[in-house]
Order: structure tokens, then sequence, then C-alpha cells
């Protein structure tokens, strides 16, 4: 599995990383504390000095000090400012208000911005409850389950929930072999579902659940009906999704993907586990703590991308690291017996590998020295150590996306 069983190791072997949260409530405790800054910012060094009122959210304002004769002449007909300068273009335009007035109440600041990744979050956005599609789901059903989260996060007052959605676009080249292998699995997955509803003539369990024809077009013309933003990668996906949420500086990231969990991400989501309550007023989910995880592992973050790289992953699969994974065991494992088959690759499990492979990127003196790492995870292939191409790998321009967190 690589580095996409890390996901899976994060929600059953971390326990102490994976936290519930309620994105309604964070959105609305977002929002208050950026009002809370904005004015600090806006009073005068005389309202911020210890002794000074304080206005509180939801208190009524100081009465406004009265009008000079200028401003009163301006609006009543005496005498003031003629016609064509009117005092509020010219202040405007200045950046300031006239003298005597209060401005109009800024608008109310934005909430908490999650960007979701539609590539993963696909099965959440069509709907959490409703009946699977092989067996009678309606597309009515996933267009009210849409706008009931839509709802659920245009939380009145400026204190809403702002999702922005990002779709996969273009296939880069070096996930064609990845892509590959995920659709023999999805096959394999569909030939289960036809064989179970035949049989026994019930739904398919949720887990071999598999979008139907066209579901990303359709998910994204009803956000865009419900007038959410809606975003579509051109080569990369991963890597755009991670570099379009540093630019835009969103509060998090829902996803469901063991490549984002290794990213250095502030707030990292699940989609797998969103749930949207009946009412509409609480939006749940569980968020991964990966500094915990971190110290589960006993790794340092910054050390994160060269062990997703260990692990596997589409440039430099698992197959191709089996050797390396089993000396990394050694031969008196418990499990060293399962290596010996004939005519037959066999992988350690993912859940042993990813703690053996994390002790041994603990124990890397110079993590920056990628030759040497290199070597040293070839040295028991059975191509020729001299060969530049064995450790090279550890250098693809893609590969730095690991190993350099671009």
């Amino acid at each position: 599995m690589g580095v996409q069983g890390f996901q899976e190791f994060l929600e059953k072997r971390c326990p102490g990383a994976v936290v519930p949260v309620d994105l309604l409530k964070l959105a609305r405790t977002v929002s208050r504390q950026q009002q809370q800054q904005h004015l600090h910012r806006q009073l005068p060094p005389a309202a911020l000095a210890p002794g000074a009122p304080r206005i509180t959210r939801g208190s009524a304002p100081l009465p406004p000090p009265p009008l000079p004769p200028a401003a009163f002449g301006a609006y009543s007909g005496g005498a003031g400012p003629s016609r064509h300068h009117h005092p509020a273009h010219h202040f405007h335009h200045h950046g300031q208000a006239p003298p005597g007035l209060h401005p109009p109440p800024p608008p109310p600041l934005p909430g908490a911005r999650v960007l979701v990744d539609a590539g993963s979050a696909l099965p959440r956005l069509y709907g959490g409850y409703q009946t699977d599609w092989v067996c009678g789901g309606q597309w009515n059903a996933m267009l009210g389950y849409l706008s009931a989260l839509c709802q659920a996060c245009a939380y009145p007052g400026g204190d809403g929930l702002e999702l922005v959605v990002m779709f996969p676009g273009g296939l880069g080249k070096d996930r064609l072999a990845e892509w590959g292998r995920r659709c023999q699995a999805e096959r394999q997955t569909a030939q289960l579902i036809v064989g179970h509803v035949g049989n026994k003539g019930t739904p398919p369990p949720r887990a071999w659940f598999l979008p139907p024809a066209c579901l990303s077009h359709c998910v994204r013309l009803a956000l865009i009906r419900f007038r959410v933003k809606v975003f579509q990668s051109l080569e990369d996906h991963h890597l755009e999704v991670v570099a379009f949420f540093r630019e835009n500086g969103f509060h998090g990231l829902l996803a469901h993907d063991s490549e984002y969990a290794l990213y250095n991400i502030p707030s990292y989501y699940s989609s797998h586990a969103l749930k949207l309550s009946w009412n509409g007023k609480n939006l749940t989910t569980n968020q991964f703590l990966m500094q915990e995880v971190a110290k589960q592992l006993g790794l340092k973050r910054m050390n994160f991308p060269i062990f997703a790289a260990l692990l596997g992953n589409h440039i430099l699969p698992d197959e191709d690291l089996a050797a390396f994974h089993w000396s990394l065991l050694g031969p008196e494992h418990p499990l060293a017996s399962l290596k010996v088959r004939a005519h037959q690759l066999v992988l350690p499990p993912c859940d042993v590998v990813i703690k053996a492979v994390s002790e041994y990127v603990s124990s890397i003196k110079d993590p920056s020295n990628l030759d040497v790492v290199g070597k040293d995870v070839f040295k028991q292939s059975q191509m020729q150590c001299d060969n530049p191409l064995m450790f090279l790998l550890l250098r693809h321009p893609a590969m730095k996306s690991y190993i350099l967190k671009l």
C-alpha cells in the first residue's frame, strides 16, 4: 500500500492524534477572534489604556459627538462645501472619514475558510446517509444533501464556514501506473457489488462504494448552483491543492489522503468522517494532530517528506522497496518467514513497515544527503549499487514534493 496506507494507520494506530471537531463552531470562534482583532486595530490608543471603558459585542454603541457647523451646513442647506465637492466623495478618495462623522460599520469578517479536496471527498459530497445509487439512491437526494450542507455553512452574521472545493483535472504522467492500479481495484469492487446484489438482493456494504458515472461533474454543477467556489487542478492535483491552500490562507484542508497528512498543513480534517446533523447545526469530523503523530513515531515533522518517500509512492512503488523493508525487519522478526515464498513477491504489513521506516528515518544522521540515503536503501536490491538510477529516483523532480516539501 505504500504511503497510501498511512491514512489508515492514523485512524487505527494513533488514537491520541485523532480528535473530534465541529467545523461550524470552529468557524464561529475564528470569526469572533477576527472581529476582536479588527476592533483592536480600529480603537485609538486611549481606548486601550487601563481603566478605559470596553465595548463588548452586542452592547449599545457610544453616542456620536455633535456635528460641527460646517457639517450641518452641508446637509441642511447652509454654508458648506458645494455640490461638486461632496464631503463623502472627497474623503472616500483619501481613505478617511469626514471630521465629526462616523463611517458606516465595516462588513462582517468571514469565518473560517476550509479547502475541500473533491478527489478524496467525493463520496461525502454525494451524501452520507441516503441509499447507495446501485440500489435506488436518487440524484435529488444528493442535491438535498448539498443544499443542507451549504445552508448550514452560511451562518448569519458573518460567522459562517466558507467551503472552497477543488476538483482533480488532468492526470500527471508520474501517476499513470497508480491510476491503472486504482482502476483495476475498482473493477474488482464492481464485480463484488454485482455479485452481492444478485445473490443477496441487499444494498452493498458502504466500504464498496463506487461513484456513479459523471458524479464529479454533477457535484460540481450542484455546488456552483449553491454558490460555492469551485476550482480545478491542471496537472499534479496534490501539489496544486497544497499550493492553492498555502497561497490563499485557508484555515484547514478537508480530505482523505495520506499525502496531504504528510505535508506541512496547519489543520488537516478527515472528509471520510464528515457528518452533518439532521437539524443542520453541527458539522463534525476528525482532526489529525500531526505533531502528536510525529511524537508517537519518534520523528520530526521536517523528516516527514523522506519518511513518505521511503514508504513507497507513485514514483518509487513499495514493490521496489520490498527488499529494503524486509531488511529493516531483520531475519529474527516473527514475520520474516513470510518473505520465503516461491516465485511470489510478499510485502510486509503496512503498519509494520511504517514503524520500521520511522525508526530508520529517525536514525539517519543527515536526511538531506540523499545520495547516501539512496545507496543505503538500495543496497539490498538485486541491481548494482553503482547504478545511479537506483538511488537517484529519490531525487526525481516529482519526488521533491516529498523530499523538499514544495
